[in-house]
Formats: C-alpha cells, sequence, structure tokens
C-alpha cells in the first residue's frame, strides 16, 4: 500500500512560516509598547519627585535660579511625557493591525491544516476499506476450497 502523500504540503509549511514571522512581529511590536510603558512610568515618577523637591525649595529661601532650573526640567519632562503617549498610540495602533495579520495567518494556516486531516481521515478509510476487501477475498477463496 502507498503511503500517505498531501499535495499541498510546501503550502502547509509556507503558511506555517508565514504565521510565525506575524507571530514574532507582533511579540516584538508588544515588547516594545511594554518598555514605552515603562518608560513614561518613570518619566512620572520622576516627575513627581521632582515636583516634591521643588516644593521643599519654595517652602524654604532658596535661589530662584536654582528652582528656574527646576521648572525647565519639569517642562522638558513634559514634553518627553507627550512624546511617549503618542508613541503608545501610534504602537497600540500597530500591535491591532499586526494582530489581525497574526489572526488571518493562523486561519490560512489552520484551513490548510484541517484540510490535511480531512484527506488523511479519507486516506485511512480508503486504506481501511481496502484491507477489508482484500480479507473478504481471502475468506471466500478459503471457504470455496474447502470441500
Amino acid at each position: 500500500m502507498k503511503k500517505f502523500v498531501f499535495r499541498l504540503e510546501t503550502l502547509l509549511r509556507h503558511r506555517i512560516n508565514i504565521e510565525e514571522t506575524e507571530r514574532n512581529a507582533f511579540t516584538r511590536i508588544r515588547a516594545e509598547l511594554l518598555t514605552e510603558l515603562n518608560h513614561k512610568d518613570s518619566l512620572r515618577a520622576q516627575q513627581m519627585q521632582t515636583r516634591s523637591e521643588l516644593a521643599l525649595l519654595e517652602s524654604g529661601a532658596c535661589d530662584m535660579r536654582e528652582i528656574g532650573w527646576f521648572y525647565r526640567f519639569l517642562d522638558r519632562l513634559d514634553v518627553e511625557m507627550k512624546r511617549s503617549d503618542e508613541r503608545i498610540v501610534e504602537l497600540e495602533k500597530h500591535l491591532e493591525a499586526q494582530k489581525q495579520k497574526m489572526i488571518e495567518a493562523s486561519r490560512d494556516k489552520q484551513m490548510i491544516e484541517n484540510l490535511k486531516k480531512k484527506r488523511k481521515k479519507e486516506y485511512v478509510i480508503a486504506i481501511e476499506h481496502e484491507e477489508q476487501k482484500t480479507i473478504d477475498e481471502i475468506v471466500v477463496t478459503r471457504f470455496a476450497l474447502k470441500p
């Protein structure tokens, strides 16, 4: 009996590679998003710390130039946080688009895998039918040969 051969095996391997590529891109974008979220959190913590230090300086007698430096630093932190927010929004959009690509690639691969399973099941049924036919022929032959 001949071995099971799936004619679309190369297409299946190609679809598996595409799904893996899309999954890797999704993971990379997700890691970038998490990094950016951590960066924003660190900026927020630094901003809160600077504001508390500034409040201490303003409550005591200190140089106005030094207070000016604190305000400039806080302004720079605000600008960086706005950039970080924009980057987060951009990464979330990319992440959602990549998620859709990954889902589509997974569906395409699953469709070919289901076709392969169906063909393999049909093959097994055909082989079992052929074996049963052979067994029936042997039984009929033996029964016919008995005196």
